[in-house]
């Protein structure tokens, strides 16, 4: 009995070896084994070693590769390709991946924009700015809307410079800061005569951008209000005083605008309306007066171009 089993032992390694291919194990620390292989499954791969008689086998998870001499790779970083046996290979077609073997590159590159970030684009109320003001007087307060036979009240064309920071979201709106400094004139009033004045006013700025969101892209709708102070440059009364003739004191600025920014430019067109309360000069200098106006801005955003 014991000589049958030693002659199937010796018959079935006879026929192994008979469709055995020689073949090259490659380990992942680079160490590696020539022989015989005799037989790759699922998990194993079996290999007579040169100088050995009998096959050993190997897990193929610690297996880089397998080479044979006639050019086929069945295991590659522990995955087998091609299963051998009795001298035939046979693609492993069990790999859930091979369904996804007709993916193109061009398949990864559109999906990969898909999902590529954009950087959100700033305009520019994002940046600070300045601007050159032109405004117009229209309507005067009834305390400068005084005209006899001699006289009749004109006020001055208004020029300004403004700088203002970038709008930052506060509650339901964008807000921002602004100086303004601006040259207006009270010419032939009756009592308070010629006077040049200059302001300078602090104020911030609300757009409605966020809740008015269906406007066009380009339009925003801004409410401003500021304290001012102001004083003459050139004072010339017509009523009696006593001393130096002075005009000073505070004031408040309020209006609205409707702007307009370009497309890809630094530029924005500012179209306001404002109302003027202002000192009144001599002979009530602690009264105040005021007027209406409305003008167009030319609005720059200190931003640094890039293609």
């Amino acid at each position: 009995m014991k000589k049958i089993k030693t002659t199937i032992l010796a018959m079935y390694v006879g026929i192994s070896c008979a469709f055995a291919l020689h073949g090259k194990i490659v380990f992942y620390d680079g160490t590696y084994v020539v022989g015989k292989v005799t037989k790759v499954d699922e998990s194993t791969v079996y290999i007579v070693p040169i100088g050995l008689d009998t096959a050993e086998g190997v897990l193929v998870g610690n297996i880089d590769s397998l080479k044979i001499e006639n050019g086929m790779v069945p295991v590659v970083n522990s995955s087998v390709k091609y299963f051998y046996q009795n001298g035939e290979f046979l693609a492993n077609n069990s790999d859930w991946m091979d369904e996804y073997d007709d993916f193109k590159y061009n398949d990864y590159a559109s999906l990969q924009d898909e999902y590529t970030y954009n950087e959100v684009k700033k305009n520019n109320v994002n940046f600070w700015s300045m601007a050159l003001i032109s405004g117009f007087p229209l309507l005067k307060y009834p305390s400068l809307d005084i005209d006899t036979d001699r006289d009749k009240t004109r006020l001055l064309h208004n020029l300004g410079f403004n700088i203002q920071s970038p709008y930052y979201p506060i509650g339901a709106l964008d807000i921002s800061g602004s100086v303004n400094i601006m040259k207006y004139g009270i010419y032939d009033h009756p009592e308070m005569g010629d006077i040049d004045a200059l302001q300078l006013a602090f104020g911030s700025s609300a757009d409605f951008k966020p809740v008015f969101y269906f406007l066009p892209e380009n339009i925003h709708l801004n409410i401003d209000v500021g304290l001012s102070y102001n004083f003459g440059i050139k004072v010339k009364p017509k009523a009696s005083y006593d001393g130096e003739p002075r005009y000073e004191g505070f004031g408040l600025v309020s209006g609205f605008s409707l702007d307009y920014h370009f497309d890809d430019l630094p530029i924005a067109l500012k179209l306001f309306g404002q109302n003027q309360v202002v000192p009144q000069g001599i002979p009530y200098p602690e009264e105040k007066t005021g007027f209406i106006s409305t003008g167009i801005s030319i609005v720059v955003a200190l931003r640094r171009h890039s293609s």
